[in-house]
Protein backbone atom coordinates (compact mmCIF):
# COMPACT_ATOMS: atom_id res chain seq x y z
CA UNK A 1 0.00 0.00 0.00
CA UNK A 2 2.84 2.42 0.79
CA UNK A 3 4.29 1.92 -2.71
CA UNK A 4 1.00 3.03 -4.26
CA UNK A 5 0.91 6.08 -2.01
CA UNK A 6 4.54 6.91 -2.84
CA UNK A 7 3.81 6.55 -6.56
CA UNK A 8 0.75 8.79 -6.25
CA UNK A 9 2.76 11.48 -4.43
CA UNK A 10 5.55 11.21 -7.01
CA UNK A 11 3.14 11.65 -9.93
CA UNK A 12 1.39 14.53 -8.17
CA UNK A 13 4.70 16.25 -7.41
CA UNK A 14 5.63 16.06 -11.10
CA UNK A 15 2.25 17.07 -12.47
CA UNK A 16 1.80 20.33 -10.51
CA UNK A 17 4.92 22.06 -11.92
CA UNK A 18 4.04 20.89 -15.44
CA UNK A 19 0.47 22.20 -15.09
CA UNK A 20 1.78 25.50 -13.74
CA UNK A 21 4.18 25.82 -16.66
CA UNK A 22 1.31 25.25 -19.11
CA UNK A 23 -0.88 27.71 -17.19
CA UNK A 24 1.84 30.37 -17.27
CA UNK A 25 2.26 29.72 -21.00
CA UNK A 26 -1.47 30.38 -21.48
CA UNK A 27 -1.30 33.51 -19.28
CA UNK A 28 1.52 34.88 -21.41
CA UNK A 29 -0.33 34.18 -24.65
CA UNK A 30 -3.52 35.76 -23.25
CA UNK A 31 -1.44 38.88 -22.55
CA UNK A 32 -0.04 38.90 -26.08
CA UNK A 33 3.44 37.79 -25.02
CA UNK A 34 5.20 34.78 -26.51
CA UNK A 35 4.35 31.65 -24.54
CA UNK A 36 7.83 30.18 -24.96
CA UNK A 37 9.18 33.06 -22.83
CA UNK A 38 7.98 31.10 -19.79
CA UNK A 39 10.79 28.60 -20.38
CA UNK A 40 13.59 31.17 -19.90
CA UNK A 41 13.92 32.06 -16.20
CA UNK A 42 14.90 35.73 -15.99
CA UNK A 43 13.39 36.64 -19.34
CA UNK A 44 10.00 35.31 -18.24
CA UNK A 45 10.08 37.57 -15.19
CA UNK A 46 10.96 40.54 -17.38
CA UNK A 47 8.11 39.76 -19.80
CA UNK A 48 5.64 39.35 -16.93
CA UNK A 49 6.64 42.74 -15.55
CA UNK A 50 6.24 44.11 -19.08
CA UNK A 51 2.60 43.10 -19.40
CA UNK A 52 1.62 43.69 -15.76
CA UNK A 53 3.28 47.00 -14.93
CA UNK A 54 6.68 48.45 -15.86
CA UNK A 55 9.66 46.33 -16.90
CA UNK A 56 12.07 48.83 -15.30
CA UNK A 57 10.87 47.62 -11.89
CA UNK A 58 12.04 44.09 -12.74
CA UNK A 59 15.62 45.23 -12.25
CA UNK A 60 15.02 46.10 -8.58
CA UNK A 61 14.61 42.49 -7.36
CA UNK A 62 17.15 41.34 -9.95
CA UNK A 63 19.70 43.78 -8.52
CA UNK A 64 18.94 42.57 -5.01
CA UNK A 65 19.55 38.97 -6.09
CA UNK A 66 22.77 39.97 -7.83
CA UNK A 67 23.95 41.72 -4.67
CA UNK A 68 23.22 38.69 -2.52
CA UNK A 69 24.74 36.09 -4.85
CA UNK A 70 27.80 38.14 -5.72
CA UNK A 71 28.84 38.78 -2.12
CA UNK A 72 27.55 35.85 -0.08
CA UNK A 73 30.54 33.66 -0.92
CA UNK A 74 32.93 36.11 0.79
CA UNK A 75 32.92 34.86 4.38
CA UNK A 76 34.57 37.94 5.83
CA UNK A 77 31.78 40.18 4.49
CA UNK A 78 28.81 38.06 5.57
CA UNK A 79 28.50 39.58 9.03
CA UNK A 80 28.95 43.13 7.77
CA UNK A 81 26.48 42.74 4.94
CA UNK A 82 23.81 40.79 6.87
CA UNK A 83 21.57 43.88 7.36
CA UNK A 84 21.89 44.59 3.65
CA UNK A 85 20.94 40.98 2.83
CA UNK A 86 17.86 41.24 5.03
CA UNK A 87 16.82 44.50 3.34
CA UNK A 88 17.40 42.96 -0.10
CA UNK A 89 15.25 39.93 0.77
CA UNK A 90 12.49 42.20 2.09
CA UNK A 91 12.62 44.27 -1.10
CA UNK A 92 12.34 41.10 -3.21
CA UNK A 93 9.34 39.91 -1.16
CA UNK A 94 7.60 43.29 -1.42
CA UNK A 95 8.18 43.36 -5.17
CA UNK A 96 6.74 39.83 -5.44
CA UNK A 97 3.62 40.92 -3.54
CA UNK A 98 3.17 43.96 -5.77
CA UNK A 99 3.78 41.83 -8.86
CA UNK A 100 1.08 39.37 -7.78
CA UNK A 101 -1.35 42.23 -7.27
CA UNK A 102 -0.48 43.74 -10.65
CA UNK A 103 -0.98 40.35 -12.34
CA UNK A 104 -4.35 40.00 -10.65
CA UNK A 105 -5.40 43.52 -11.71
CA UNK A 106 -4.17 42.99 -15.29
CA UNK A 107 -6.68 40.17 -15.63
CA UNK A 108 -9.54 42.11 -14.01
CA UNK A 109 -9.45 40.60 -10.54
CA UNK A 110 -9.37 42.29 -7.15
CA UNK A 111 -7.54 41.97 -3.83
CA UNK A 112 -9.15 38.62 -3.01
CA UNK A 113 -7.62 37.06 -6.11
CA UNK A 114 -4.29 38.66 -5.23
CA UNK A 115 -4.41 36.95 -1.83
CA UNK A 116 -5.15 33.69 -3.64
CA UNK A 117 -2.10 34.21 -5.84
CA UNK A 118 0.03 34.83 -2.77
CA UNK A 119 -1.17 31.96 -0.56
CA UNK A 120 -2.38 29.36 -3.10
CA UNK A 121 -0.29 30.24 -6.14
CA UNK A 122 -0.58 26.95 -8.09
CA UNK A 123 -4.38 26.93 -7.92
CA UNK A 124 -4.83 30.60 -8.81
CA UNK A 125 -2.24 30.53 -11.61
CA UNK A 126 -4.17 27.63 -13.13
CA UNK A 127 -7.41 29.60 -12.74
CA UNK A 128 -5.83 32.51 -14.63
CA UNK A 129 -4.35 30.29 -17.32
CA UNK A 130 -7.12 27.79 -17.90
CA UNK A 131 -10.08 29.91 -16.82
CA UNK A 132 -12.07 32.57 -18.62
CA UNK A 133 -10.01 35.51 -17.34
CA UNK A 134 -9.24 38.02 -20.07
CA UNK A 135 -6.19 40.22 -20.17
CA UNK A 136 -7.31 43.83 -19.66
CA UNK A 137 -3.92 45.50 -19.81
CA UNK A 138 -1.74 47.27 -17.30
CA UNK A 139 -3.85 48.63 -14.44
Amino acid sequence: MSIILALFIFILSLSIPVLMLIAYWKIFTKAGAPGWAVLIPFYSGYIQYKFTWNPRYFFIPLSCLALIFSTIWIDSLNELLMPLYIIAILVIQIMNLISSHKLSKAFGHDLGFTLGLIFLEPIFIMILGFGSSKYEGIQ
